[in-house]
């Protein structure tokens, strides 16, 4: 329950981050960079293994951790364009909702038992999401490019689906700590490539608000991929469980964070959206 909690907490901590990162004004691209060599760098350090590279590559993990680096860098960038292009509104609820693919891969993929608890639960998280990100008012939905935030869905999803299938394939007995070094850095090298591809300048990485904001980011973000894979590993649960839990937690979080930080209000669906997020964690976990 513990890692469940620390997922929770670390993954809302991005969310966080990320907002005061627009309020100070800093480069998105290059503080994601940042993020990802921070994040690289927790887990070549809190790890007890010697990291070897010729040894690494021989694992059964490598391939799959440099596709998910890949895709880390590649789904942050349809982020950034379905938000410009589609509209915030419909790029949030294809992010929030992107659980469910994971969510039905445990179940079919690995034939997690299914139950009317279960069932109800699921319905109910999903109804809590939907409802917790609801305006009334919401910006308009550019339809021309409705693709990017459908592309998000499917980009997101997937990538949880993966880290889910490394976590049960090859991570559930050890190694965490190397895997999740490899894919951020991996992911840290594709956004410098990046860089060099868009001919962008590589001294705005140095910028002191850029090392902190950055800096930040990539400690929450390891954390967040570290204590997901964690209650993946021990905490009882379904897998199906966990990415729901997981994910009404950080609505659920973000939204009371939204209201008392960065005073954003709540309708009354929103606040029915937590009331369902408490009551989804409630039959899930009993």
């Amino acid at each position: 329950m513990l890692n469940l909690l620390l997922a929770i907490l670390t993954s809302t901590g991005i969310f966080i981050t990320f907002k005061y990162l627009e309020k100070f004004k800093i480069d998105i691209l290059s503080a994601i960079i940042i993020n990802y060599l921070t994040a690289s760098l927790c887990g070549y350090f809190l790890s007890d293994a010697t990291f070897n590279f010729d040894h690494i590559i021989h694992q059964n993990w490598f391939g799959i951790s440099i596709l998910i680096g890949a895709l880390f860098i590649i789904v942050f960038f349809i982020i950034g364009r379905s938000t410009q292009k589609a509209g915030i509104s419909v790029t949030t609820l294809a992010s929030k909702m992107s659980f469910v693919l994971p969510l039905l891969f445990s179940i079919m993929y690995y034939q997690e038992a299914i139950t009317a608890k279960k069932i109800l639960g699921i319905v109910i998280a999903v109804s809590a999401v939907l409802l917790s990100i609801y305006k009334k008012r919401g910006d308009k939905i550019n339809r021309q490019f409705i693709w990017l935030p459908i592309l998000l869905f499917f980009g997101a999803g997937t990538v949880d689906s993966l880290v889910k299938f490394a976590q049960q394939e090859y991570l559930n007995s050890g190694g965490t700590e190397q895997f999740t070094t490899l894919l951020f850095a991996i992911a840290a090298i594709a956004g410098l490539v990046t860089l060099f591809i868009r001919k962008e300048k590589f001294r705005d990485l140095f910028q002191l608000k850029v090392l902190i904001g950055g800096s930040v980011l990539g400690l929450v973000n390891y954390g967040s991929l570290y204590f997901l894979i964690a209650a993946l590993n021990h905490s009882g649960y379904d897998s199906s469980v966990v990415f729901s839990i997981i994910n009404i937690g950080i609505v659920a979080c973000s939204v009371f964070i939204g209201l008392s930080i960065f005073k954003e209000k709540l309708n009354k669906v929103n606040i029915l959206g937590i009331l369902l997020a408490f009551i989804a964690i409630f039959i899930l976990t009993n």
